[in-house]
């Protein structure tokens, strides 16, 4: 079920960022699942990747912050540029919450957060292949550096199938090693 939402999330996002356009303001409630599939919405925060979007206003940022705590990546919350990986940390936290149910981080910022070690602060979920798990946690980390900087990873991992459970006597097998 996850997978069914999380792709085309991705992609709509993936397509976005193709076109030079930053979202700037992922979050569930700019996410609308319709009959005729997912829409990604609300781009009133969004900026294009370079120069400027001709007719339009733009935010001073230096007056004005208005990325929604919660889901804005650490250096929007500094006062940095929006980014490609900006956009992707909040991707990821959609998606870890749509995974559980709830927020990786308690609904704190990435600022108020950014002291808890991810591994003891988030568990993966039963569910969740450890592909798609590992490019989560490195679509989350707190320093742009260390982040996904594109959505071709966490899209691969979400279209990976998931490789085939042992059952039965072969897990007997696989977990002694052959004997002859």
């Amino acid at each position: 079920e996850l997978r069914s939402i999380a792709i085309p999330l991705i992609e709509a996002l993936h397509y976005s960022h193709q076109k030079g356009v930053l979202h700037g303001d992922i979050k569930p409630s700019n996410v609308l699942l319709a009959d005729d599939g997912l829409r990604l919405f609300d781009y009133g925060l969004g900026q294009p990747m370079e120069g400027l979007l001709t007719g339009l206003p733009r935010l001073s940022r230096t007056r004005f912050n208005a990325w929604t705590p919660r889901y804005a990546a650490l250096e929007l919350i500094n006062g940095e540029s929006l980014t490609p990986a900006a956009d992707i940390y909040a991707l990821a936290c959609v998606l870890l919450e749509l995974s559980n149910g709830k927020h990786p981080f308690q609904r704190l910022s990435a600022r108020q957060a950014m002291n808890i070690k991810l591994d003891q602060q988030l568990q993966r979920p039963d569910k969740i292949p450890q592909l798609c798990w590992d490019a989560l946690l490195k679509a989350i980390a707190f320093e742009p550096q260390h982040r996904s900087q594109c959505c071709t990873e966490l899209l691969h991992a979400f279209q990976t199938p998931e490789p085939a459970r042992r059952t039965g006597w072969l897990n007997h097998f696989s977990s002694k090693g052959t004997q002859g």
